[in-house]
């Protein structure tokens, strides 16, 4: 048998087991997507349901189990009442909103929202430089 044509063989087979063990884990009933449905299932109803100190952290897991489900409007949903929260616990220019708005803006990116996305990253700059921030930047992304 020739080289070339076992090589290919051996290629096929493991490229044939890869997409199989893929679709195990990750396909529609593969060993992850039903964790990370049961994950999200378990959040939605703790957001729905308490008020506590978590309920932050919470929503950022929902928001990146829905992103991750290509449920974008869940997920955008999930990141800007995480926003809410955050701003008025900490304030509109704290820097612990920064990795909230930098999840939020990853969100937006996935579900092909640049302009609100591009937005958010300013308004990270500008925490960061310690500028004031003007809120109205964000909403002429919604125009």
């Amino acid at each position: 048998m020739d080289t070339t044509l076992l090589l290919g063989i051996c290629i096929a087979v493991v490229i044939s087991a890869a997409l199989l063990f893929r679709n195990a884990l990750y396909g529609a009933e593969g060993v992850i997507t039903k964790k990370r449905r049961l994950e999200t299932g378990d959040l939605e109803v703790s957001v729905r349901t308490s008020g506590n100190e978590y309920v932050l952290d919470d929503l950022m897991t929902l928001m990146k189990n829905y992103s991750m489900s290509g449920r974008n409007d869940e997920a955008i949903a999930s990141a800007r009442k995480a926003l809410n929260i955050a701003e008025q616990e900490f304030g509109k220019s704290d820097e612990a909103l920064i990795p909230i708005l930098e999840a939020y803006a990853d969100v937006l990116n996935r579900a092909r929202r640049q302009v609100e996305a591009k937005n958010l990253k300013e308004r990270i700059k500008a925490i960061r430089e310690k500028r004031p921030y003007d809120d109205r930047s964000f909403k002429k992304s919604r125009r």
